[in-house]
């Protein structure tokens, strides 16, 4: 049998980005904005009961259903352009819905911020009712580059409501820098070992759930799942992407592959709050 070569990826140069300020008021949400809240957004590591640490150099152990995905997987996501473009690492502002416009494949949204002009578009497993033309909202969007680009926003309530609306992560990290309540009144945790992975050459990424709260709820969500949390205020999470992946693996021929320029987790998820 003909030997597999070594194969080796380096990690590219990362670029260095000169942000000016961020337009707006980023400042963080707290409890008594939109809901109340158990405990702050967090990134931090937690090994659920469904499942163990993944070993590349075993078979898996049998995994729970949901990390074979259903039959109707959710693939959401929101794009934003500003005009004019963004020059800093967000924007935060009172808005106006000016337009909706539905099509088979998204819904594209726009907003008048003051000067400033937001079109968003939604890739949505199901019809947009949160907000109509003419409403009053609030966006806060944060940027950050790093491997690639991470996003994070929300669309809310103005105040003193302040009601979380929509939001939405396409990002390394289930949170903004310094902002672990930016989602509230929903949490997030990151569950690792959850969907046991043989990590081999073909397969460097292992499935991972999160697990989202709304103050005394809790549902675990596995990639390309969604659920309904909360009684009150409920909302529909879902993950269209959770993944951990991982650097290197033998090749099982004696030697290894590395590929370091991909970011160790990534997430794309969404939230929409439900009718009352």
């Amino acid at each position: 049998m003909q030997t597999l070569p070594r194969i080796l990826v380096l990690l590219p140069a990362l670029l260095a980005f000169g942000c000016l300020a961020p337009k707006g008021n980023l400042g963080q949400y707290t409890a008594s904005d939109g809901g109340e809240t158990d405990g702050a957004t967090t990134d931090e590591t937690t090994t659920a009961d469904a499942g163990t640490t993944v070993e590349s150099e075993t078979g898996p152990d049998e995994p729970p259903p949901a990390c074979a995905g259903p039959g109707e997987p959710t693939s959401e996501s929101a794009d934003f352009i500003f005009d004019p473009p963004l020059a800093s690492e967000g924007f935060a502002g009172d808005c106006e819905v000016s337009a909706v416009d539905t099509s088979p494949d998204a819904t594209q949204v726009a907003l008048t911020c003051g000067e400033q002009s937001v079109q968003i578009r939604l890739e949505l497993d199901e019809p947009l009712t949160q907000f109509a033309v003419g409403d009053p909202l609030v966006l806060d969007y944060r940027l950050v580059q790093s491997f690639g680009q991470s996003e994070w926003f929300t669309l809310r309530l103005p105040a003193p409501d302040g009601a979380l609306l929509l939001g939405g992560v396409q990002a390394e990290d289930l949170t903004p820098p310094d902002a672990d309540e930016f989602f509230a009144p929903l949490s997030m945790t990151r569950q690792d070992g959850v969907c046991p992975t043989t990590i081999d050459c073909d397969n460097l990424e292992e499935p991972l759930a999160i697990e989202f709260t709304h103050g005394d709820d809790a549902a675990l969500v596995f990639a390309l799942h969604s659920a309904v949390i909360g009684e009150s205020a409920p909302y529909r999470v879902g993950a269209s992407t959770a993944r951990k992946h991982y650097s290197e693996a033998n090749d099982g021929q004696g030697g290894f592959c590395e590929v370091f320029d991909v970011p160790e987790y990534y997430y794309r998820l969404m939230f929409h709050r439900l009718g009352e």
